[in-house]
């Protein structure tokens, strides 16, 4: 159980957590295990090795790991704010957020079973990152002053980072427009490998859930009330002051669909 709190007091309500905290301990063993892995003897070929023997194979397992890192990371700080801060109506939430969206790109990545598709999607969101950065520069172009120095840092990019990855989307046999597509996480989620042997209504909780941790990260009504017990404190023009505490089965709920995809990532890291 948690004490439920508000930014100014306690509410008098509790969360309670289920067996939410036996999965984040079997997440947590499964990660610690994938970290300290030794590696396997010579003559035994793993996915791993196979696919790092590849053009771009390396880049899948960089990802992966990153990923999971800071999936793990963010799911830590979440239970350490929870024994020692309490269950506000929002904090929590916003810190499964990128757990879940990295822990789906962890598992996405080393999802498929044909390593010419995993070492694509490796490519694919290194490729992704590469393009956020250089927008990341780009910011500071209109500043006069930078105009050269950021003119000069872009090329500086293309010509090395970016080369090596047009290289090796070359040598996959795959057009560049393709790598650097963005992934809609909604339509992969619909398409994962390890979920399509359940039924159809866990995809959609996993679809379901991704939008309302997305809601909550950008402070949208609707999913701090679909997530919340909501009272009614006073009445304001157009609306009501609403006091909320944390609703039990729905962040237990994108609790497990979280840790499920950080505990696939993990085992496929083993």
């Amino acid at each position: 159980m948690v004490r439920c709190v508000t930014d100014q007091f306690p509410t008098g309500e509790v969360l309670d957590l289920q067996d939410l905290p036996r999965y984040w301990a079997v997440v947590d063993a499964a990660y610690r295990r994938a970290r300290r892995a030794p590696m396997p003897p010579p003559y035994e070929l793993t996915a791993r090795r196979f696919d790092e023997s590849q053009p771009a194979g390396h880049r899948a397992y960089i990802a992966t790991e990153r990923y999971l890192t800071v999936a793990m990371d963010n799911q830590r700080a979440l239970v350490k704010l929870l024994e020692h801060h309490g269950a506000t109506h929002s904090a929590p939430w916003s810190l499964l957020r990128p757990a879940f969206e990295c822990g789906f790109f962890a598992a996405w990545v080393l999802d498929p079973t044909d390593g010419a598709v995993r070492r694509r999607r490796g490519l694919q969101v290194e490729v992704r990152d590469e393009i956020e950065q250089q927008n990341h520069i780009k910011a500071f172009a209109s500043v006069p002053d930078a105009t050269d120095l950021v003119a000069e840092a872009i090329a500086q990019r293309k010509a090395r980072s970016e080369a090596s990855y047009r290289r090796d989307a070359q040598a996959l046999n795959v057009k560049w427009d393709t790598v650097r597509q963005k992934v809609n996480v909604v339509d992969e989620l619909r398409k994962i490998r390890f979920l399509q042997p359940h039924e159809p209504g866990v995809r959609a909780t996993f679809i379901a859930t991704w939008r309302m941790l997305s809601g909550f990260e950008h402070g949208l009504g609707w999913a701090m009330l679909r997530g919340s017990n909501a009272k009614r404190r006073a009445e304001i023009p157009g609306g009501h002051v609403m006091e909320l505490s944390m609703k039990d089965d729905a962040f237990v709920t994108a609790g497990k669909c979280t840790a499920w995809l950080m505990l696939e990532a993990a085992q496929r890291l083993e």
